[in-house]
């Protein structure tokens, strides 16, 4: 009797991956009669692995590649793969093993379609995987390239791969239910893809995304400031020794960069409290950056940790010490509440639904947490749910699934809480926002119509990508947001021992919703919260070190507005410990923001470059995006254009600095052109050109290199 080898690329079959990213953990099913001696340690080399490849018999590298594969040592597996294939181009047996090794590891499922489709052309349903004289492939060749069309949303021929393998496959085959819930998520992919949801979904481009996996962005509610994870080298070679060998990645690090004052994310800070050896990986932040939750796995089950940032840094991380959070289960994300009353986590303990589910614990009056709820059949069903998301409101919850709802691999969804502790049934946010691959770990910005997540798209650079997504369909409703900021006499900073208190004193709210303590970024002095429409309230500004009042003011939010922001802005003297009030007034600056959120729009030039048309493509979005707000109240709108050369010399415009001030003001002609030629939108739209720079990499004759230039050819559009 045949070994019968069985490798299942699934989430939910015998190949499970952390949703973090972290750590792959690997469970490899194998029935044989016979399980042969390792003939690899895990100290192996990849050079020694490569010479082991070029000195070996073909039944050696048959033996050496499925005991690697069955080692989870993928990357090396493929070595041996690759090698085999020279031998045999056009064996069913060595083309399987080829694009099952492409698609586990890198996810490279438009290679891995070429090998799958060679694979179908022999197989048998008991391969052996380690006999030479095989020149078959398992039957499980059709699930897989069934899985290939399925993320190349090519729902055709997914299916039509899916109920091949059902024919062909042996009855008690672990992966039928698998196939029985991806011909569900074919059907629903086939629903949404008829009627695409209106987004803007992009790449976020070079700055941040590397041809490593980056993903679980988590952005602040202003959307200055992305924190994210990626697996990329040290600078100084620290990590070259810890690779995970099972698909050759670098160990899990946290990084953040921030909106620079051209929209264009800046380079990339690794935070301090990473270390070279372990994985630490973004969950959630805290509204005020103060505090940043991580998932870390060196226990063996994968658990929440949190770092707090005084001294000037984050500190190491410490393990969550909420009760009832962390278990001998699999924790894997978690998220607290704007208001801090809610603490969401994901588990995947007993009791559940099945797979991962997402639990809350509620704070209690003496502040300690309620044992965890499970949110119900709602939002968590026998598959897996993860990276809960809760919105500025307090009740408007983004997470993902992959299950019977999804189109394919995890979607995001939508529920929301209702007056009864209840969640809404679950929505999928639609296609494109989702793919047929995984979409999760969805974050937004104040007002919920910008948002940033992980997915495996055609454009992406890396195994895993960072992409933003803007909506019309999901701004966050009947909700006023507080937004202030800080300044400081003299510009000096915001003492870390000296935190504001602003005091949110709720005149008119229900009993024991009153109070509620904010504090200012430490970066910027900015603070945000969530405040109910059609309510008064009396903000109190508080020494935090002695409990002193040192100032006092009061509001109220509109009633009859969707969405509303209060802006406030204070001036505080720091060796005083004092509010300073200006002779020519006697408030604090307030400003009410109506529900029209801030545009933005990026292109980045080829070589010389430098006009764009708003007649097609993303401007022509742009501007129909700021027409629409016009002409549904607002009564006008600046657009700010921010432009830029690369140090690449130019002979056509002479200097660089010509070039850069060229596109802008092609840009500001043509937006003039636009919106003056519509009598409707006369005067109502005002253009300035902010910046006009050269910048980037000092130039090394290498004009070539895309990749080091074309991040700073671009012309930027902001609204205001």
């Amino acid at each position: 009797m045949k070994p019968n080898f069985v490798l299942h690329v699934t989430k939910i079959g015998t190949i499970t991956k952390s949703l973090n990213g972290h750590f792959m953990k690997i469970k490899l099913t194998i029935t044989a009669a016979l399980l042969f001696a390792h003939l690899f340690s895990f100290s192996q080399t990849e050079a020694e692995v490569r010479e082991i490849a070029q000195t070996s018999s073909e039944p050696q590298l048959v033996m050496q590649n499925s005991t690697l594969m069955q080692d989870g040592m993928l990357y090396y597996a493929e070595i041996i793969a690759d090698k085999l294939l020279t031998i045999k181009p056009e064996s069913s047996n060595y083309n399987y093993r080829k694009g099952f090794l492409a698609l586990e590891i890198r996810k490279d499922y438009v290679s891995a379609i070429r090998h799958f489709e060679i694979a179908i052309k022999d197989t048998d349903p008991n391969f052996d995987m380690y006999s030479a004289k095989e020149t078959s492939a398992p039957t499980d060749a059709y699930f897989h390239l069934a899985t290939c069309h399925h993320l190349n949303e090519d729902i055709d021929k997914a299916e039509e791969f899916y109920n091949r393998f059902k024919e062909v496959s042996k009855k008690k085959s672990e992966l039928l239910p698998v196939v029985e819930l991806r011909l569900k998520q074919c059907a629903e992919a086939r629903k949404y893809m008829a009627d695409p949801v209106n987004v803007y979904l992009k790449n976020i481009g070079s700055t941040i995304n590397t041809e490593n996996p980056e993903y679980s962005p988590v952005v602040s509610l202003d959307g200055s400031a992305l924190y994210f994870t990626s697996r990329r080298a040290w600078e100084n070679k620290a990590t070259e020794g810890f690779k995970d060998l099972t698909i050759n990645q670098y160990p899990e690090d946290v990084y953040v960069s921030y909106k620079d004052f051209d929209s264009s994310w800046t380079e990339p800070m690794r935070l301090e409290f990473c270390g070279a050896q372990r994985n630490e990986a973004t969950i959630a932040i805290s509204s005020d950056e103060r505090k940043i939750y991580l998932y870390e796995d060196s226990t063996g089950g994968g658990d929440i940790y949190f770092t707090d940032f005084y001294h000037a840094k984050f500190q190491d991380i410490e393990k969550l010490d909420i009760s009832d959070i962390n278990s001998e289960s699999w924790e894997t994300h978690c998220m607290m509440s704007h208001d801090k009353d809610k603490f969401y986590f994901v588990s995947d303990r007993d009791g559940g639904f099945g797979g991962r589910d997402i639990y809350v614990c509620n704070r209690m009056e003496n502040d300690t947490w309620s044992e965890p709820i499970n949110l119900g059949p709602n939002v968590n069903g026998p598959y897996d749910e993860d990276s809960p998301f809760i919105s500025i409101d307090n009740k408007t919850l983004y997470f993902s699934s992959n299950g019977e709802r999804s189109i394919g691999g995890f979607d995001v969804m939508r529920t929301v809480l209702q007056n009864d502790d209840s969640w809404s049934n679950s929505e999928n946010l639609g296609y494109p926002f989702n793919s047929t691959n995984d979409d999760i770990y969805y974050t937004t910005t104040l007002d919920g119509r910008k948002g940033y997540m992980t997915s495996f798209r055609k454009d992406g650079r890396g195994e895993k990508d960072i992409y933003e997504i803007h909506n019309d369909y999901l701004g966050v409703q009947d909700i006023a947001v507080l937004k202030g900021v800080i300044n400081t006499v003299d510009d000096k900073p915001i003492p870390e021992d000296f935190a504001i208190n602003v005091r949110l004193v709720c005149v008119d709210c229900e009993e024991g919703k009153q109070n509620r303590f904010i504090y200012p970024r430490l970066r910027d002095g900015v603070f945000m919260t969530g405040l109910e429409p059609c309510k008064t309230y009396k903000l109190e500004y508080m020494n935090a070190t002695d409990d002193m009042m040192m100032y006092d003011d009061s509001f109220s939010t509109e009633c009859d507005l969707a969405y509303q922001e209060i802006y406030k802005e204070l001036l505080l003297d720091v060796d005083k410990r004092m509010i300073i009030i200006p002779e020519d007034t006697l408030e604090l600056d307030t400003m009410v923001v109506e529900n029209y959120p801030n545009i933005e729009f990026m292109h980045y030039f080829a070589y010389n470059k430098n006009k764009l048309s708003t007649k097609k493509g993303d401007l022509k979005k742009f501007v129909k995006d700021v027409e629409n707000q016009l002409n549904e109240g607002r009564e006008n709108i600046t657009i700010n254009i921010y432009s830029s050369a690369s140090t690449v010399p130019t002979r056509t415009y002479k200097t660089n600095e010509r070039l850069t001030e060229i596109r802008a003001e092609n840009m500001k002609y043509d937006l003039i052109a636009y919106f003056e030629n519509k009598d409707e939108l006369k005067g109502k739209v005002n253009i300035v050109i902010v910046t006009t720079v050269v910048q980037g990499p000092e130039y090394e004759k290498d004009a070539k290199n895309k990749d080091k230039y074309s991040p700073y050819q671009y012309v930027g559009l902001k609204t205001e």
